[in-house]
């Protein structure tokens, strides 16, 4: 189906686009455009016309960029939510269309009067941009990235608010644009391609700027590439990933959603993996393993890349543990398929956890890749593998007790069990950090010993130590944190296992 054929799509163009309301929306925008033009007029030398020109596109670009990114956030982070509070979401789960025509509607038709505001303008922007002499590809790219950049918005947003009720839906869209505008960091780390995830490196790109984050070259597994391309492929790769999870949720009730089925998960935290060896500047590695970085940002010691790369994954672990999350209901048929030898533990309606080892391995296996990809200019040695074995394996079975408590909290059929199990995670994390910290003054051994008995960050904090004497006082901590996350882990198990065999309770009506 033609997306202007969409049902969806004309539902929201026609409720948006009514004559009165987009000649006023087109009027105002090149109202603007005009006294933007003026400003521009009087701030330039009245000899130079192609300044003058050169400023007002750049004024008129930079508003288009703006303008249609809140709007996109605004819109596309209520939509949903808004539905629910409007008591209409029946009629969206309910119609012929699928999840998929729903979303391409979703995304297209919400924000259309933002689109037509913007595109009012683009006439002009275009004028200009050849009035002032800038070639014709730079003029095409910027259009490109503009369009791109308004639809990953919109994905984003949608998917937010496909999560969230009330008000705070929009507001968290709104957030979605804060990494979008303040990502270029990454450019100037080791990592430069992921300050792609900004708009602004590949504009300054474009527009040969002398800002230092242009100067950087990022590379694609050691190539350099532009920041165009780059800034293209991010918001096709990952918008994709959240359109998938778009389209399985989007007729589902906030109860019901799962965000990837197993399968799907484990593709994700490899993708997710790709993306940091690809992205990854070979040239900024430097020799040593002391210390985890070297004094400039842009620049990392090799030894503790390994490190580095397990902490990612880390917290992969536990975002792909929260997409696998099963709903009450699936997780109790299951379980009773379960109890009858009809369903295994690797199933798609079953706990999460087990799927979180596969991920794990082939994390590893992954930062082994890269190891051995790079042994000719770096000797395998130097990435302690070993080391990186066993930080993988404390991360995995803290995340592995961190789903099963999130899992138990779902169980309870709390209104918010993610937010509320994780808000309690955090809580107790810090807390352990703190009475670490505090016991840290008093005695140093002690207060070692805890935080690796209740954390899984000792065992990253020794890899950054130069003392051996600290590195071996920390290892007790370490090993009875994880005995202890093993009894944990069991104790969950059990309480699950006996909050699912709970027989159902069926009301007894009275025959007097």
């Amino acid at each position: 189906m033609r997306f202007w054929e969409n049902p969806e799509f004309v539902r929201h163009a026609r409720a948006e686009l009514r004559p009165a309301r987009a000649l006023t929306a087109a009027v105002l925008a090149l109202v603007i455009c005009g006294l933007v033009g003026l400003s521009s007029w009087g701030s330039t030398e009245r000899n130079n016309p192609q300044e003058f020109f050169k400023v007002f596109y750049l004024w008129i670009m930079g508003m288009q960029f703006v303008v249609l990114t809140f709007w996109c956030a605004s819109a596309c982070g209520h939509a949903i939510s808004r539905e629910r509070e409007m008591k209409t979401y029946d009629f969206l789960k309910t119609t012929r269309l699928t999840a998929t025509e729903l979303m391409v509607g979703q995304i297209l038709g919400v924000p259309i009067l933002a689109y037509f505001t913007v595109g009012c303008t683009v006439p002009v922007s275009v004028l200009l941009g050849i009035l002032a002499a800038y070639p014709l590809s730079t003029i095409f790219w910027t259009s490109v990235l503009l369009v791109a950049l308004a639809l990953f918005v919109s994905v984003m947003s949608l998917w937010a608010s496909m999560q969230l009720e009330g008000t705070s839906a929009r507001s968290i869209g709104l957030l979605i644009v804060v990494p979008i505008a303040f990502g270029f960091g990454f450019a100037e780390s080791t990592f430069p391609g992921f300050g792609a995830i900004s708009i602004f490196p590949a504009l300054l790109q474009l527009y040969k700027s002398n800002a230092d984050m242009v100067r950087t070259v990022p590379t694609f597994y050691g190539r350099p590439v532009s920041f165009v391309f780059f800034t293209l492929i991010l918001y096709a790769t990952l918008g994709g990933w959240f359109a998938l999870m778009l389209t399985r949720n989007l007729k589902k009730d906030l109860d019901q959603i799962r965000l990837l089925s197993r399968w799907q998960a484990i593709g994700f935290a490899v993708f997710l993996n790709i993306l940091f060896y690809a992205f990854l500047d070979p040239a900024r590695i430097v020799p040593g393993g002391s210390y985890l970085y070297t004094g400039d940002a842009r620049y990392l010691r090799v030894g503790p890349v390994s490190t580095l790369a397990v902490s990612v994954n880390a917290l992969i672990l536990f975002v792909i543990g929260i997409a696998m999350l099963s709903p009450h209901e699936k997780l109790k048929v299951w379980w009773r398929k379960h109890a009858a030898g009809e369903s295994g533990y690797l199933s798609e309606t079953g706990p999460p956890w087990p799927w979180l080892i596969p991920a794990a391995v082939i994390a590893y296996a992954l930062l082994v890749g890269e190891a051995l990809g790079l042994q000719g200019s770096i000797s395998v040695d130097q990435w302690n593998l070993r080391g990186a074995a066993i930080e993988l394996l404390v991360c995995l079975v803290f995340v592995t007790g961190d789903i099963l408590f999130l899992q138990w909290i779902s169980l309870m059929q709390l209104k918010r069990p993610v937010a509320t199990g994780i808000f309690y995670l955090v809580l107790y994390y810090t807390a352990a950090i703190i009475l670490a910290s505090v016991l840290s003054i008093v005695s140093p051994e002690v207060s070692r010993f805890l935080l690796g008995l209740l954390t899984p960050f000792s065992v990253f904090a020794i890899e950054g130590s130069p003392s051996s004497a600290i590195q071996a006082g920390a290892w007790p901590g370490i090993y009875a944190g994880l005995v202890a996350q093993v009894g944990v882990i069991l104790l969950l198990l059990r309480i699950v296992s006996v909050r699912l065999s709970r027989p159902a309770v069926v009301p007894v009506v009275s025959e007097g």
